[in-house]
């Protein structure tokens, strides 16, 4: 009775070992055959070029920053005459064909003045500073602008800035450049050793930010011989950006 049994129940362990073996066979075919792709994948050979292009452009904007100082014993009167000052240089820079979104205040610092007599602090009045963004796109007016505005109060006009209205263009330019350069040089090396060269597999570039102009600061404006005031010759020169690129082939 005990070997019939044993009998029936054999074959049946001999059934799930069978399965737990080709399971294990399977699993292992799996891996090695993934650690094969991989090492593939590894073992493919690269090489990387690098190139450089420049584009130079011209500013088409001009940005300037228009101030207004007031002083007065209240504060409402120093704020009334900042104000009026102010609105008169407004009027004039929109009737000089400024776009009213290209005027900004940019700022407004009202602020009590002191004097010192003998050791001791009396109250003088106040001041205020208001400060107006403008961004001149026909560079031409620029010096008209300015001796308007100051002709009608504005004392201080600083941070001049000259500006590309779209450096993306630039950038685009450039870049173009340095990935041509990058090609050729990877053809013509590629000719001289024999390589053979297959797809991009990676692209990476550096921009080198644009260079401005150092911001011109003016106090006033200076007197000519005749008593009229005398515009400033402002230069604009030129801005320069630099692209770098890295170009790597895979090797056939």
């Amino acid at each position: 009775m005990q070997e019939n049994i044993s009998l029936k129940i054999i074959p049946k362990e001999l059934k799930w070992v069978l399965l737990v073996l080709l399971s294990i066979f399977l699993l292992v075919l799996t891996i090695s055959e993934g650690l094969e792709i991989k090492d593939k994948l590894k073992s493919k050979e690269t090489i990387t070029f690098s190139g450089e292009g420049k584009s130079i452009g011209v500013p088409d904007i001009a940005s300037i920053t228009l101030s207004v100082l007031a002083e007065k014993m209240t504060a409402k009167e120093t704020m009334t005459e900042n104000a009026k000052i102010t609105n008169e240089v407004i009027k004039f820079v929109k009737e000089a064909g400024i776009d009213e979104k290209d005027v900004k205040t940019q700022s407004f610092t009202l602020s009590p003045r002191y004097d010192w007599v003998k050791g001791e602090r009396i109250f003088k009045g106040y001041q205020l500073t208001s400060s107006l963004t403008v961004k001149i796109r026909d560079l031409e007016k620029i010096s008209d602008i300015i001796d308007g505005a100051v002709s009608r109060g504005a004392n201080q006009v600083g941070d001049i800035q000259f500006v590309i209205d779209d450096p993306e263009k630039l950038k685009e330019e450039a870049r173009n450049k340095a990935i041509e350069t990058a090609s050729e040089k990877a053809q013509s090396i590629a000719k001289a050793t024999g390589l053979k060269l297959g797809k991009i597999v990676s692209f990476s570039e550096a921009i080198t930010p644009l260079e401005y102009p150092s911001p011109y600061y003016l106090e006033g404006m200076k007197e000519g011989a005749a008593g009229g005031r005398i515009s400033p010759e402002i230069e604009k020169g030129s801005q320069e950006i630099e692209v770098n690129v890295s170009l790597t082939f895979e090797l056939k």
